[in-house]
């Protein structure tokens, strides 16, 4: 189980580091630093809204949006006490686990701590995808990845292994 908190510790200490490092070095929102020419920049964006920017611009959906973190973070919190650290089986689920509780909580703390409650993006890989995103979204996309991977096809096997 320490492996996997320092890891959980590692990737929150990473989202929160380079949104730190993009603070302090962009000057205004939208701001970019081309990485790879005509296909990735570090793009400076504020976002208010949910995954793509949904439902953003209102303190309603920025109280909806703390509340669901807190519950969904619970939840996950609740899933990975209760995991078995000792079958090796359920490692695919332990570590969805692993990447979904620091890739909500690093999202939480921009929502609850940034003075206009939106999320800081930065990754901008403009020439195949719309949206800016940041290294708690990685998180949380393959975690969740790994989550339905996990339930949907190992957790039958194990189930059927079981009886």
């Amino acid at each position: 189980m320490v492996y996997w908190i320092m890891l959980m510790v590692g990737l929150l200490g990473l989202d929160q580091l380079t949104k730190y490092l993009v603070l302090q070095n962009f000057s205004y929102e939208g701001e970019s630093v081309t990485v790879i020419s005509g296909f990735f920049d570090f793009t400076y964006v504020r976002n208010d809204g949910a995954v793509f920017g949904l439902g953003g611009g209102n303190n309603i959906s920025t109280y909806l949006f703390v509340i669901a973190a807190i519950i969904a973070l619970a939840l996950f919190t609740i899933f990975f006490v209760r995991a078995n650290f000792r079958d090796k089986r359920e490692v695919w689920y332990i570590l969805s686990l692993s990447l979904l509780i620091p890739g909500t909580l690093g999202n939480l703390i921009d929502r609850v701590f940034q003075p206009d409650h939106a999320v800081i993006d930065f990754f901008d890989f403009y020439a195949i995808w719309d949206y800016v995103f940041n290294v708690a979204d990685i998180c949380l996309t393959v975690g969740i990845a790994l989550f339905m991977f996990d339930q949907l096809i190992l957790e039958p096997k194990r189930a059927k292994n079981d009886a």
